[in-house]
């Protein structure tokens, strides 16, 4: 029922601006995918292994709209549809309202609502392979990639392309669950600037890091309980160097500290990516065969406690992927994960991902 409403309020939200919005487009996502294991796999259900396991899947579906209500003021709403307990949901991703005060002079920006969180929206333009893979932080929990708050961007450079700056009061949820615990708030400084954007050769290159600061959402109303106790503190650095269109190599750096509750020491983790493409277009221009295709490759490096020897992963994901058309992308590749936990086997599996938008 509750996917049913949203359903038709996203609808009747895309006709409405339609015919009333000066300016008002709507935009897809679709991620379809095939998974087959390459290591055995245990099924708990069935209590069987289970050797070249395989499925089929829509990993994520979103719609998009946007609406210029006024030369100073926009909207944005998306859905977000995922498998939950065998069944595909519908929930609210983004829906936010910008706005560029006079006062502003052209670099000011206001958001408020359900907003993307700065660094993992970032991050994922970086990296340019959502539908293959979450950035480190955001498939670690991290940090939420939406949450409730109020934003302010202030535009950097005198032509107002260096870079941006954020800050943000967020409530410290996550879009999948806007319960609030407790009365706290948590503030996110978001900053990137590309430094080589006189290069003609580097100019795409970006640099950027974040300070994540606030309290779990937990009930800490308890009188024994203070906010410190159950403190969130996240610091990341990325970027990428990118040289023409034949080739960017990017890395993502974040450090997490939780707060274990009272007279407990804090939980420290760490994640860590590093990640590039060397695009095959430019090597043979002539080809119809290998311009559209690109090679590209990934480590991530997560420790959930760095002061507890061997229970750190590391992800290794290599494959190739081919961009033939404008709106859609596909992408044959291997991953494997091995644990530094002594007897634990490593995990392998072979993908088929694609993307395809509108």
């Amino acid at each position: 029922m509750r996917g049913f409403l949203l359903t038709a309020l996203l609808t009747f939200a895309i006709l409405s601006a339609s015919t009333q919005a000066a300016e008002t487009s709507v935009h897809g996502r679709l991620y379809a995918d095939w998974m087959m294991k390459t290591t055995e796999l245990v099924d708990n259900d069935f209590a069987d292994t289970i050797d070249g396991f395989n499925e089929f899947q829509i990993s994520r579906a979103y719609v998009t709209v946007k609406s210029k209500l006024s030369d100073r003021t926009s909207v944005r709403i998306t859905s977000d549809i995922k498998a939950k307990d065998g069944l595909y949901n519908i929930m609210l991703k983004y829906g936010y309202i910008d706005w560029k005060p006079a006062f502003g002079g052209e670099r000011l920006m206001v958001r408020f609502g359900l907003q993307p969180t700065q660094y993992i929206d970032a991050m994922n333009k970086v990296w340019g392979r959502r539908y293959l893979a979450k950035t480190v932080s955001d498939a670690n929990s991290y940090l939420t990639s939406s949450d409730l708050g109020a934003s302010a961007f202030f535009s950097l450079g005198t032509d107002k392309k260096l870079g941006v700056v954020s800050v943000t009061l967020f409530n410290g949820t996550k879009y999948s669950d806007t319960r609030e615990m407790n009365k706290n708030k948590d503030i996110n400084i978001y900053g990137a600037i590309n430094p080589l954007k006189n290069n003609e050769n580097l100019k795409k290159s970006v640099l950027m890091a974040q300070a994540y600061l606030g309290t779990q959402n937990k009930d800490i109303s308890a009188a024994t309980v203070d906010a410190a106790d159950y403190k969130k503190e996240l610091i990341s650095v990325g970027g990428a160097l990118v040289y023409k269109s034949l080739l960017d190599i990017g890395f993502d750096v974040n450090m997490l500290t939780l707060g274990e509750g009272p007279n407990n020491p804090d939980n420290k983790e760490s994640g860590i990516s590093f990640f590039g493409t060397l695009y095959l277009a430019d090597l043979a221009p002539e080809s119809q065969a290998f311009r559209t295709l690109g090679l590209f490759g990934r480590l991530d490096m997560v420790d959930p406690d760095t002061d507890t020897d061997n229970d750190a992963t590391t992800t290794m994901i290599a494959g190739v992927e081919c961009s033939p058309v404008k709106g859609f992308k596909a992408a044959v590749n291997y991953r494997n994960t091995s644990y530094d936990e002594t007897g634990v086997d490593s995990e392998g599996a072979l993908y088929l991902n694609t993307l395809f938008k509108f």
